[in-house]
């Protein structure tokens, strides 16, 4: 490659280049910590994901089990994901926090490790001082990175795992390189299981452009790999693997992969169509780039976010490619391409992304404000008793202090796959067995949301509903 590690990219870089890189590092700093702060304050989390994920934590700190049969305990859910970012939060409550808080903390643990391993990656390819400050900054540009940080979610170590493994292949230079590459490649998939795809991009490029590193690291992939496999089979038994694999298939629709990549993808057109433009002008060079081929793999990928159900973090690789691309690019002075139009659309979008991303999180934390001052009186309105209680928000059930009895979305979705058997929860659900029902629409008006959430069964019950009282915050109440 005609870069070598450790080599700047640009050996001189104007003010006005230098201050935009430490301004847009300076605003991803303040906003991270606004953010993450915010929530701090809060008994939720506004993500749905991340209510699951609490539930999940809080029902294995009280069971013992972590992925249990869907009606066992009489509560219905699946978690789709490895063990790693639970059992680091669970490593964390065992100090004495709260299982919401071991979550975030657990979560921030990983943001700093997403950091670090960007950093690395960054300065291996030769990004230093406004370039790479620049480059991280644009992070703060990132909803999909912002959002889950300070939030209990687990794709954050994923893609720590991943950036951290590109990085070390691509850096060399140590006989201990390689190892830790292929360790890090196998923990990203043991927080999230699909990063095996990514990880598999960077072990080809290995094998393509690094023959030294990618014996040892392939070895040491699969042996953890099959190690960790062995361990949660030890630990869990066959139920884990239908919870990371038959229950994680879905469905799909062109629509929602069009809405997906509207959401994520265009408030970073400017970025993409940049790096695909400079990478064809780099030629040869781009083609045995492992950043090129870690951001067309993750493009690749994102035509996963057909799935219904997807959201954000199926594109965070691809904004962590594009972060680690157009960074030193844009903040780094001279360049390898011609042209101001490039440099003010640049500059431009990254203004427009900081803006939307800082609007919408804004948003979020007003609307968690509102949910946590009408948190009292949503608790209250379906009653006092103890057991799992029937609503949309899995993390709001544990705001109030009780498990979620269905996590609706995935049962939902096994439903319509005909892998679980729902008659005998609406059953019960008419028969009032399981109290009033929680809902943030009117049982009547669903909106197409809401009917991806819940099956027609159900939203037949809860029309059905002989009592509908309207509470705060947009909550309504389905009492037979």
């Amino acid at each position: 490659m005609a870069r070598t590690p450790g080599s700047p990219i640009a050996p001189s870089t104007s003010s006005r280049s230098a201050l935009a890189a430490w301004s847009q590092l300076v605003w991803f700093v303040v906003l991270a910590a606004l953010w993450s702060g915010g929530l701090l304050t809060l008994p939720t989390d506004p993500d749905y994901t991340a209510g699951e994920i609490l539930d999940h934590l809080a029902g294995w700190m009280e069971t013992g089990v972590l992925y249990p049969a869907p009606g066992q305990g009489d509560t219905f859910r699946v978690l789709n994901y490895p063990p790693l970012s639970l059992l680091v939060a669970r490593g964390m409550a065992a100090l004495g926090a709260t299982p919401l808080l071991a979550g975030r903390g657990a979560n921030g643990l990983a943001f700093l490790a997403l950091l670090a391993a960007v950093t690395l990656w960054a300065r291996a390819r030769g990004a230093r001082g406004p370039a790479l400050a620049g480059t991280v900054g644009l992070l703060g540009a990132s909803f999909p990175v912002l959002y889950a940080s300070g939030q209990l979610h687990v794709e954050l170590w994923a893609a720590a795992g991943t950036v951290a493994g590109f990085g070390l292949l691509d850096r060399g230079g140590s006989r201990w390189t390689p190892w830790l590459a292929g360790g890090a490649l196998a923990l990203a998939c043991f927080a999230k299981h699909t990063q095996v795809v990514p990880a598999l991009m960077a072990l080809a490029w290995a094998w393509r452009h690094r023959r030294d590193a990618a014996p040892v690291a392939t070895a040491v992939f699969v042996g953890m790999g099959v190690a960790g496999s062995a361990g949660i089979t030890a630990a869990w038994g066959m139920e884990a693997w239908r919870h990371l694999l038959t229950y994680t298939v879905g469905t799909y629709a062109l629509w929602n992969l069009a809405f997906q990549a509207a959401s994520h993808v265009l408030p970073w057109v400017v970025f993409l169509a940049f790096a695909v433009v400079s990478a064809r002008r780099e030629g040869a060079t781009a083609a045995k780039d492992p950043l090129v081929w870690y951001g067309a793999g993750a493009l690749a990928w994102s035509l996963s976010a057909a799935r219904l159900g997807s959201s954000y973090p199926y594109f965070l690789d691809l904004h962590l490619a594009l972060a680690l691309w157009v960074g030193p690019r844009l903040f780094g002075g001279e360049a390898p391409w011609k042209g101001a139009a490039w440099r003010w659309l640049l500059a431009l979008q990254v203004v427009g992304a900081n803006a939307g991303t800082g609007a919408i999180l804004l948003r979020n934390l007003t609307e968690q404000r509102a949910l946590a001052a009408a948190l009292p009186e949503l608790c209250a309105s379906v009653g006092g008793a103890p057991g799992p209680m029937v609503t949309e928000a899995a993390g709001l059930a544990r705001a109030c202090g009780r498990p979620a009895r269905i996590h609706p979305f995935i049962m939902t979705s096994l439903a319509g796959q005909g892998l679980w058997d729902q008659s005998t929860f609406v059953a019960r659900l008419r028969q009032g067995a399981y109290g009033g029902a929680l809902l943030p629409f009117h049982p009547a008006a669903p909106d197409a949301d809401d009917r991806l959430r819940w099956s027609p069964a159900m939203l037949d019950a809860f029309k059905e509903a002989p009592k509908v009282e309207e509470e705060a915050a947009g909550y309504w109440v389905a009492r037979w």
